[in-house]
């Protein structure tokens, strides 16, 4: 081995680019790395507590803010003080001819921010939303993606979809705080420097500095599963949840975690790789990741394709065309035309698996798993059921309630423009 290539100085140059990044972020405002630390403080974390107990209740008076979120008067009458004069929340009197002082009701200020999401959908387009700091959608767009191979290239493409959207928006760019983007990467969402997209040529890719420097507006970037279950604790099933496991079955498998209240990263700001555990290891089907026997080579859709055209002698479809060739084989087996159930029932007894040795590990509260309405679901379940629980460890079995949820691609683009009010929260 040369000097050169050494793993010390490999690692050294690797975070070369990390570094530089990263002062490019704290010169255009240092808020941002601040903003995307692993965990909230204490203080960030009250705060953000507060703004989403008062989102969801407001009009609230200060009094009621004590019952819904569990803070001490003082800390409420500390933290609205300061956001009213921040100009994130409002006060509101409400005439009353009662005696005494009259009671003064919060809003958040639907005018104070505005925020941007985008992301790319399956179907070859972005998806692109705004929405105020109630996170409430002012106008949505879209536009058609063509296809590259190059993460620059495609970053690029997001420029200009949200130049032409920006441009026709009620909303002046100015006024505009923050742009949020999800994709289906592997991101170091501390610095929006993506590592990795499958069938795309290798990164890294400063993804987020390219909108950024473009747009001249700060730009956050996350997974687009992190984005789901934003989302998800936002404005579904995990808006009363502080602890919750949602995972996502699609052309690929990822899972994103929320614990108190919080998402979750690693210590390398990178999400949970959910699809690359292992269920059959050394001897499973290889993955694209090179290893074998991941969920992901079973149970994503990509792999239900994949396994159902050697079934059948099919020829494989081109990565863009997956999920229409998807509809359509799900479609014949619904009418029998073609049987692929050992295909399927194999999917879903992994998943059940995969799902039973996380239950055992994190203990979540609730999982949550996404995926497509597909034929037969009655009797998958079944078989998903079946591994849960002759998989999970007993004390666990029953504790942990689990939910199904079909897709909803609109659902990314809430996902980025709740990302930027996560970080606008805790920084107000």
């Amino acid at each position: 081995m040369s000097v050169t290539d050494s793993p010390s100085l490999v690692a050294i140059n690797y975070l070369g680019t990390k570094i530089s990044r990263a002062r490019e972020i704290v010169a255009t405002g240092a808020e941002l790395a601040d903003g995307m630390r692993m965990r909230l403080t204490d203080q960030e974390h009250n705060r953000v507590l507060l703004l989403k107990k008062l989102r969801a209740s407001e009009p609230v008076a200060r009094t009621d803010l004590v019952k819904f979120t569990g803070l001490t008067g003082g800390t409420i009458t500390a933290i609205t003080a300061d956001l009213v004069k921040r100009g994130i929340v409002i006060e509101e009197k409400v005439v009353s001819n009662a005696p005494g002082r009259p009671r003064v009701n919060l809003r958040i200020n639907p005018e104070g921010k505005y925020v941007v999401g985008i992301t790319a959908t399956n179907d070859g387009e972005l998806l692109l939303e705004i929405v105020n700091l109630r996170g409430e959608s002012l106008a949505v767009s879209t536009a058609l993606l063509t296809p590259t191979t190059s993460i620059a290239d495609f970053a690029r493409q997001f420029v200009a979809a949200l130049e032409t959207a920006i441009a026709g928006w009620p909303v002046r760019r100015e006024d505009i705080y923050r742009i949020g983007v999800g994709i289906p990467a592997v991101v170091d969402n501390r610095t929006g420097i993506v590592e990795q997209i499958l069938t795309f040529e290798p990164g890294p890719c400063d993804f987020g500095g390219i909108v950024e420097r473009a747009l001249g507006i700060p730009t956050l970037v996350d997974n687009n599963i992190n984005l789901l279950a934003r989302a998800e604790h936002w404005y579904g099933l995990g808006a009363q949840l502080g602890d919750f496991t949602l995972i996502n079955v699609d052309l690929g498998i990822g899972a994103a975690l929320y614990r108190g209240g919080q998402l979750i990263s690693g210590a390398h700001g990178i999400a949970s790789e959910f699809g690359h555990v292992k269920v059959v290891p050394d001897t499973g089907r290889l993955c694209h990741c090179g290893a074998r026997g991941c969920i992901q080579a079973y149970c994503s859709i990509h792999a239900i394709i994949r396994q159902a055209c050697e079934r059948l002698g099919r020829a494989e479809p081109r990565y863009e065309e997956m999920g229409r060739f998807f509809e359509e084989l799900m479609a014949e087996h619904a009418a029998a035309a073609i049987d692929i159930w050992p295909v399927l029932e194999q999917a879903s007894h992994y998943l059940g698996v995969a799902v039973a040795n996380h239950i055992t590990m994190q203990d979540p509260e609730a999982v949550i798993l996404c995926g497509p309405p597909i034929a037969m679901m009655d009797k998958l379940r079944g078989t998903f059921f079946a591994a849960l629980e002759q998989n999970t460890f007993p004390t666990l079995r029953r504790r942990t309630k689990l939910y199904f949820k079909a897709w909803d691609k609109g659902a990314f683009a809430r996902g980025a423009a709740a990302m930027v009010l996560e970080h606008l929260y805790s920084s107000a």
